[in-house]
């Protein structure tokens, strides 16, 4: 499942991460690494990004991000 389509308040684990190497450092580097758990804090509305809380840190990712990490849900 994308990120993208998780809803308000759903927590899933970052299974897989489709960026090129360095855009994934950057990701790594926000908090978003494969295993990471992330809590929808607002999802995507339209073109809107989408907040997340990780590890009790809050970012915005746009969507065109948000499409290239794939999750798992508990």
């Amino acid at each position: 499942m994308w990120l993208s389509k998780l809803g308000k308040g759903v927590t899933a684990a970052i299974k897989d991460i489709a960026f090129s190497t360095e855009a994934t450092q950057r990701m790594h580097h926000l908090g978003l690494s494969i295993g990471q758990e992330v809590c929808v804090i607002r999802p995507c509305h339209g073109n809107s990004p989408m907040m997340l809380r990780t590890n009790g840190a809050y970012l915005m990712l746009r969507r065109c991000d948000a499409d290239k990490i794939t999750v798992k849900a508990p």
